[in-house]
Parts: structure tokens; sequence; C-alpha cells
């Protein structure tokens, strides 16, 4: 995460970006101490990655790291509300102050975890199918980015990049270009919505012809105006 970025983009924001970053920094270190398997069957056939994180563990990594930057014990049952975010289900109810907390320890710590067992376990890349889902722990993907040869998937649990047509909705299929389109939003240069009117998705795009790109979890963040936006028409 470019922190940076984030402060430069969210200038009335800097002091919770920068306890954002002290949390990172704390789950982040939490989860490396954690034994990371290798050698297991985790790839396209396998869509059990999610459901077998060690949430238990992943739990008390995030309260040991809320216990040292908050100062206190956890409201809510961290196990519930890692399964909760990772399904993209509502949160657990907490207290009003840790409602916008909460998730800076959820996120560092489902992403810290699989991007070290992606890296520990790394896929072939003639075992990549091209399908719109992660081909490691078979996420849809929210952000991609274009270059003047090919366009990239990134996957923001696990970090996993894969080839991808650019007339085709990863969330269905659809390759009809009559009902697949764009639209941009004033104030993000270089970033569109790519929206396929068949199933509602929509995807952010980054062109990284136009300008040098942050990483995906970053320019995820610089972009959330372009979430609003296609929330907004109706897409998901």
């Amino acid at each position: 995460m470019d922190w940076d970025a984030l402060k430069k983009k969210y200038p009335e924001d800097a002091d919770g970006i920068d306890k954002a970053r002290r949390i990172h920094a704390s789950v982040a270190e939490k989860v490396r101490e954690l034994d990371i398997p290798a050698g297991t069957d985790a790839g396209p056939v396998s869509e059990g990655i999610i459901r077998a994180l060690p949430y238990s563990l992943l739990a008390d990594a995030c309260r040991q790291a809320w216990i040292e930057v908050m100062g206190n014990e956890p409201g809510v049952d961290l196990e519930t509300a890692l399964k909760s975010f990772v399904a993209d289900e509502p949160l657990p109810e907490v207290g009003k102050d840790d409602q916008d907390i909460l998730p800076m320890f959820l996120r560092p710590a489902v992403t810290g975890y699989l991007r070290a067992l992606r890296e520990a376990n790394v896929i072939p890349e003639e075992s990549v199918q091209g399908g719109g889902k992660c081909p490691f722990c078979s996420t849809y993907p929210r952000i991609a980015f274009d270059s003047e040869a090919s366009r990239d998937l990134i996957c923001l649990l696990c970090g996993r990049r894969w080839r991808f047509r650019r007339v085709k909705c990863p969330f269905c299929g659809n390759e009809d270009h009559n009902t697949l389109g764009y639209f941009d939003v004033e104030g993000s240069e270089g970033v569109r919505v790519q929206y396929c009117s068949e199933c509602k998705h929509y995807l952010k795009v980054v062109d990284t012809r136009n300008r040098v790109a942050c990483d995906a979890e970053t320019e995820d963040v610089l972009s959330l105006n372009l979430d609003a936006a296609a929330q907004e028409e109706g897409y998901l």
C-alpha cells in the first residue's frame, strides 16, 4: 500500500490514514509469525482455499494487533467478523467508534495470509485457464491494469495477476461488445469503469498507458469514487 499516495489523494483524512498504516503494520507483523503451509493442492481446481483459512489464528492475530494499537480488547467476535468479511457479508455490529476501524484489521489479516500462501504454493502458468476468477483463491477481481499489449486482472485478496481479454466480462463471460461498456468519472484520470449490462457487474480498469500506476490495492482505494458511481448506476 502506498500510504503517501493516499494522503495526497485524501489530505483531509491524513490522521485516519496514519492510523490505518499503524494497524496494517501491526496485523502484518502478527500474520508473518503464522506457519504458512507449502505444497498444498491450491489452484483453479480447488475453491476451498477461502473456506479453509485458519480463521481462529487470524482472529488471534487481529486481537493482538487491536490491543497493541487500540489499547483495549475488541468488542466483537473477530473470527465471525473475518468470515463475514471474506464472504462479503455485513460485519457484526460493533460500537459506533469502531465501525470504520474493524475492516482495517480484517483486510490485512486475510490478504497478508493469502499472499504468503500463494507465494509458497506457486501455480504453473500453463494451469491458468484464462477464466474470470482468480486462479489461486477463486475470488472475482475488482480491478484490472491495461497496457499496450494486454489486460491483467488482479485479485485484491491474494495479489495474483492473470491475463484476460479486454472485450469480455470476468463475471459472466459475456463477449458482446454491445452490452459491454465503459464510463469515466471526473477527477479519476487514467481509471474508468467497465460494466456489463448482462450481469450488472463492473470492473475498475487502470490504464497504465496514460500514467504510472501504484499497486492494485492502492489504486483500489484511490478510486473509491468510481465504486460509488458504479453502484449508484445499479452495478454490483
